[in-house]
């Protein structure tokens, strides 16, 4: 019975810190390190967890604020919603996460010999905590943060590897590109299916301001940006993807989901976002997948 109560609970804190994406951040900063052609060790894991901590002390903290819109929404995949954990926990959880994220930064600075390192984690993670108080109700700030906040572990793990030359090669930009780009794609179209819990909030979404039928097109037009995008590290000289197939078979899975997502959009009718969501969370993962077997094999 203790095991289960002990399952049953580290189940709830995954859930409420979605520590699936915590991973795929960790892992941006991984993918970041080696497409820049980095190797040492320490470094690397000291940023895959600066962004898998700050990151799950942000969406814990955003299922605390987000609490009623939540309820209004019927998110029964929270487990605040669900009563599963009670507030006061789940704001402590944030506080221990965000705090543990940014010291595994100090060390990464201390080690580089790089404040940048520190600076980039500490705004992130204030940028984190206002972003769920208030940043999200206004007018499409919030889209453009997440989706920045997906872009930015490419980049930091590129920074890793050369901190004491600030220069980022461009495979990583174009990943970071494609990154925003899809995950711009899923704040907007999570923000049509939360629409209504939004008003609770009177969070200032593109669905809320200019209809379900515009935020659907911005959502298609973003998806088809991160497609198109995808395809283009195949064709870049001197690069390790350039016509590799470890690449692009697994880029070609990802980029059907995404189109799949745009056809089920287009429709307008019976969609079901949660599905949705999770389709392009699949396909954001087999993305990362593509980027790192590239650069490996």
């Amino acid at each position: 019975m203790k095991n289960l109560w002990l399952i049953k609970k580290l189940k709830t804190i995954r859930e409420l810190t979605r520590l699936e994406h915590g991973l795929m951040y960790g892992c941006g900063v991984i993918i970041g390190i080696v497409i820049a052609g980095g190797s040492s060790y320490e470094p690397a894991i000291l940023g895959f967890l600066t962004a898998f901590f700050i990151q799950a002390g942000t969406f814990a903290l955003n299922d605390y604020c987000d609490l009623e819109s939540d309820i209004a929404n019927q998110r029964m995949d929270r487990p605040l919603v669900r009563g599963e954990i009670r507030e006061e926990d789940a704001v402590l959880i944030a506080c221990l996460a965000t705090t543990i994220g940014i010291v595994f930064a100090i060390f990464l600075s201390i080690i580089l010999k790089n404040p940048i390192f520190f600076l980039i984690a500490f705004i992130l993670a204030t940028f984190g905590v206002l972003y769920d108080i208030k940043i999200k109700e206004f007018l499409a700030v919030s889209n453009f943060y997440i989706a920045g906040t997906m872009a930015i572990p490419f980049i930091y793990g590129g920074l890793i590897t050369e901190p004491d030359r600030i220069e980022v090669v461009l495979p990583i930009l174009i990943l970071s590109a494609i990154a925003f780009f899809a995950g711009l794609g899923r704040e907007v179209m999570k923000d049509i299916a939360d629409a209504k819990g939004d008003e609770v909030r009177n969070v200032r979404s593109i669905a809320r301001v200019y209809g379900m039928k515009k935020a659907r097109n911005v959502t298609i037009f973003s998806y088809s940006l991160a497609v198109i995008l995808s395809v283009v590290p195949f064709f870049l000289v001197n690069t390790p993807y350039f016509f590799n197939p470890a690449y692009i078979l697994p880029v070609m899975a990802a980029d059907a989901l995404f189109v799949h997502t745009c056809f089920g959009l287009r429709k307008g009718v019976d969609i079901n976002y949660n599905y949705m969501r999770k389709e392009t969370l699949i396909a954001l993962a087999m993305g990362l997948i593509a980027f790192i077997s590239g650069a490996l094999v």
